[in-house]
């Protein structure tokens, strides 16, 4: 199992509390710390509607990935624009996601282009090797009703599953019906509401627990499928 902790924007601009983010997200089982690179004035207006400073990080890549590394966490981004898959080049990251709201054909060739395994938030077969299939509601939230977790792969062909509903629950259905990848917002507390992703995103507890009841079913699920 890959457990993503999604940090996107949970930084708020400040990096002593990017920095605390990592050290919890290693702390709380995560396989990946995510950031989002690229966030340009122009990346934002086109995909967020407005210029949101505490989006952009680029100036810290090398600090972050300085901190995975110290962490044994590994870095990894959202890329929104070439400058951000050049800022993931420099400090040599080892995969890249593509989010499901990403529609620059040009962009995602050149990302895909680096033959580096991308996991990608698209509806979309593709037999490349490098590209896993990640199922993303588009729902932020995402509520009961609205959660539609298909099968994974073998028996489909999502790789993964990236969640936006409150609580674990969903993830580890995700897990039974056989994801190997699971990426889940990650915040220190769920009362401040200055990203609007907070309140559905796992605290250092909940993702601690989701990891430790996950990597059990992900098991016995493996074994059950070789009888």
């Amino acid at each position: 199992m890959i457990w993503c902790a999604e940090i996107g924007s949970m930084h708020k601009g400040d990096k002593s509390l990017a920095f605390e983010l990592i050290r919890q997200a290693k702390q709380s089982g995560a396989t990946i710390a995510k950031f989002q690179f690229g966030w340009t004035d122009d990346a934002q207006k086109k995909y967020a509607g407005n210029i949101n400073p505490i989006r952009y990080v680029d100036d810290w890549a090398e600090d972050l990935k300085r901190w995975c590394d110290y962490f044994d966490i590994e870095l990894m981004a959202s890329i929104w624009s070439i400058e951000g898959l050049e800022t993931a080049r420099r400090i040599g990251m080892k995969r890249y996601k593509i989010a499901h709201q990403m529609r620059d054909e040009r962009l995602i060739a050149e990302i895909l282009s680096d033959g580096k395994e991308t996991f990608f938030s698209n509806d979309e077969e593709n037999d490349e090797p490098h590209i896993k299939h990640i199922f993303c509601s588009p729902h932020y939230p995402c509520y009961p009703e609205q959660v539609n977790i298909p099968d994974f792969y073998p028996r489909g062909w999502y790789y993964g599953y990236s969640d936006h509903t409150h609580g674990i629950e969903a993830c580890l259905l995700a897990v039974a019906r056989g994801t190997q990848y699971i990426e889940k917002h990650f915040c220190l507390d769920k009362a401040d509401l200055v990203v609007r992703d907070t309140p559905f995103s796992a605290t250092p507890q909940e993702f601690a627990e989701m990891v430790r009841i996950g990597n059990g079913i992900s098991r016995l699920l493996s074994v059950q499928e070789k009888l």
